[in-house]
């Protein structure tokens, strides 16, 4: 059998001593997870030849961060019970969390044998070997998931990173482009076809993809793993549920990041950050009274840490129009925060709604003193100038918005483009407007496009703008 950190001789047939169950303290567990684990501990102790009974210990102390003693549980549970894909596959996937590879690279090799076609298995085992340096074995395992489908985002990331690993940049390039473009937002892709541009002595293009990686640095692309949803579904820590809702959110699965923030605020109700996120998911679902409830719920518990609270609850007053509860939000997020960019920018747009132009760009410029890579506040600090004919300054201004190169890009060239042709600029506003055509084409941003190519007309006909 499998014998963690040793051999792995049983495997060929060998038949080692079962492992004792690990010792526990359940009171150095969170609160609200301590009857759980002590239900396992009890029923782990009480039928120890029971697999089921040791892989369900296993499984919680997997989630609550005890790696040592949960790898000693699913040990226990594949020697009980040597056919199960399960112990194997969470053995495995622990041991390549922990780091270790040559023993991570075994546990999964024996469970692909009883189970082939099970794809994070796969997967795991690609990235293990990579990181092992067995690079030639890791390719046929990411090749052999391609051969069979041709949309796994991951698969193409491993065969970029192996390219590119053996220098050949110019096939990794092709791999890595290929996983972003089934995944636009998989940061680690992104990072990895950004040293490879570098390399290839594409500048630009090398940090764009720097862009893309911050933006999006822990998205990865969901894979469907119902081993793995069945071990989440355990979990009783009020944080965890807090983590996957945030998560969920960045992949665009707002419903089911609602659910898991809910979860963690009923596992904890003290939990200010859940009430916090859950402000703006609701908001985004146009639940304006589930937002207000958790706005409530985390001012209650704590009024005067945290800014994020008052920032969020300000965007859901804005976005139902009303300015006056907006100002006193973004004004409260500041009293707690004065360095608060985000907070200082929107307050400059309720303030700008108002008519107050002065007051608002100093709030615009309040932002970039603060966070000098705001698009957002360089984008409304250069409109209004723009607008009061300040043409040089709101140039300069809108100048700032075109890095990264983003989906966002268009609208700003766009702008920037129209500012040159209010300034009498023709050139200018041609170069800026033609960009600005070419990135929303590419973005697929047709009401966009069509706005541009009127305007583009307009110059082109010499007729001013």
């Amino acid at each position: 059998m499998l014998m963690l950190g040793l051999s792995f001789g049983s495997l060929a047939g060998e038949t080692p001593g079962l492992p004792a169950l690990p010792k526990l303290t359940v009171a150095d567990f969170r609160p609200e997870v301590r009857s759980q684990v002590q239900k396992a501990y009890d029923a782990a102790r009480d039928r120890p030849k029971d697999p089921d009974a040791s892989g369900a210990l296993g499984m919680l102390l997997d989630l609550y961060n005890r790696p040592d003693e949960a790898a000693i549980c699913y040990q226990r549970a594949h020697e009980l019970e040597p056919a199960s894909f399960k112990w194997l596959y969470y053995l495995g996937s622990l041991l390549a969390k922990r780091g270790k590879r040559p023993e991570a690279i075994v546990a999964l090799r024996a469970a692909l044998r009883l189970k082939p076609d099970y794809l994070p298995a796969r997967l795991k085992l690609g990235e293990s070997l990579f990181t092992a340096g067995e690079l030639d074995e890791s390719n046929r395992v990411y090749s052999a998931i391609l051969k069979e489908s041709s949309d796994v985002a991951e698969a193409y990331y491993g065969l970029g990173r192996i390219d590119a690993a053996r220098r050949n940049f110019t096939a990794a390039t092709g791999s890595l482009r290929k996983a972003c473009e089934l995944f636009p937002t998989y940061g680690a892709a992104h990072y990895a076809l950004a040293q490879v541009d570098a390399k290839l002595g594409k500048t630009e293009e090398s940090q764009q993809q720097i862009a893309l990686f911050t933006k999006n640095k822990t998205i990865v692309p969901p894979v469907d793993d119902p081993l793995r949803d069945e071990l989440r579904k355990l979990d009783m820590a009020a944080p965890s549920h807090l983590e996957r809702g945030f998560q969920l959110e960045q992949v665009g699965r707002v419903e089911d990041a609602i659910a898991e923030t809910e979860k963690s605020v009923q596992l904890d109700p003290t939990l200010v950050r859940a009430h916090i996120n859950l402000i703006i998911l609701y908001g985004r679902t146009k639940n304006f009274e589930k937002a207000e409830q958790h706005y409530q719920a985390a001012v209650k518990l704590n009024p005067n840490q945290f800014p994020d609270a008052y920032y969020n609850y300000g965007v859901l007053q804005l976005q139902q129009g009303k300015q006056e509860e907006a100002e006193k939000a973004f004004r409260s997020a500041l009293e707690i925060d004065p360095s608060y960019a985000a907070a200082h920018n929107d307050l400059g747009y309720v303030l700008e709604l108002q008519g107050k132009f002065s007051e608002a760009m100093a709030e615009y410029r309040k932002a970039i003193e603060e966070q000098p890579d705001s698009r957002q506040a360089h984008f409304n600090l250069g409109r209004i100038l723009i607008n009061q004919e300040q043409y040089q300054e709101g140039i300069q201004q809108l100048q700032q918005t075109l890095t990264p190169v983003d989906e966002r890009t268009p609208s700003f060239l766009y702008a920037l483009g129209a500012a040159y042709g209010r300034a009498g600029d023709r050139a200018q506003a041609l170069r800026y407007l033609h960009e600005a055509r070419q990135q929303a084409s590419a973005h697929g941003q047709t009401q966009l496009l069509g706005d541009i190519e009127k305007d583009l007309h307009t110059v082109e006909a010499g007729e001013g703008h």
